[in-house]
């Protein structure tokens, strides 16, 4: 770790990649989670020692990915992470996949806040021991964020998906992954092949538990394909992709 930044060499296998060999959106924010968590150990500011020392836990908010080029199974790539200086309310973590010659092939940020572990309530950030040290201005994207709304009718509903045991990360909810994967599986394999993402962007709004019936919506407005992920008629979840 230089700095906040902490970096990691990896070679891309065939199972985090799609039906076309190249890496999927939902394990790049699999492989994101794991480097968060490298880092926040680092940092003293990960999930188990926020939960033991402080009584809370992290949760991602809001995340952005923006594409440049593909990234393929065998493909030498460099993960690399860091976190920025806390907010109020919030902080902001940047992500990048580099490939070798340290251009970037994806930039990601996402937007994590800090909930009470036993009301599971949003909690200010200078509630937890968030560590002293020289943050980092750069971000991998910029902090901005799209706008939805819930226009979504009955006819753009696409499938039910019941929460599983397997779902569910040690925050005992479903892991944030869990909507990237829903999302992308409203289309079919054929749809998905012949995509090529520019930019994804998924909002947070709710948790949801083992047992909890989510309905997937999807529709396409100007150029962009929207989607809301509902449990009994409230969106818990919005994203949005452009190809």
């Amino acid at each position: 770790m230089e700095n906040n930044h902490y970096t990691k060499n990896f070679k891309v296998m065939s199972s985090y990649c799609d039906s076309i060999n190249r890496l999927s959106p939902f394990m790049m924010q699999t492989l994101f989670e794991e480097l968060a968590d490298a880092n926040a150990t680092q940092l003293g500011i990960d999930q188990p020692t926020l939960m033991q020392r402080d009584s809370a836990f992290w949760v991602v908010r809001r995340i952005k990915f923006e594409f440049k080029s593909v990234v393929k199974d065998h493909d030498d790539v460099i993960l690399k992470t860091w976190p920025s200086g806390p907010e109020m309310l919030r902080c902001f973590r940047s992500y990048q996949i580099l490939k070798p010659n340290m251009e970037p092939a994806v930039n990601s940020l996402a937007e994590w806040v800090i909930l009470d572990k036993e009301t599971r309530r949003l909690r200010k950030t200078d509630s937890v021991q968030y560590p002293d040290i020289e943050f980092l201005p750069e971000k991998a994207c910029e902090p901005s964020f799209k706008r939805f709304k819930d226009n979504f009718t009955e006819e753009d509903f696409v499938y039910e998906k019941v929460i599983r045991a397997c779902d569910i990360d040690i925050s005992h909810h479903t892991n944030n992954t869990k909507y990237c994967m829903m999302v992308l599986d409203s289309f079919s394999i054929k749809e998905l092949e012949s995509m090529t993402l520019k930019e994804l962007e998924i909002h947070y709004e709710a948790e949801s538990l083992e047992g909890d019936r989510l309905r997937v919506y999807r529709k396409q407005e100007d150029g962009e394909w929207h989607f809301a992920i509902k449990r009994d008629g409230k969106v818990i979840t919005y994203a949005v992709i452009r190809v």
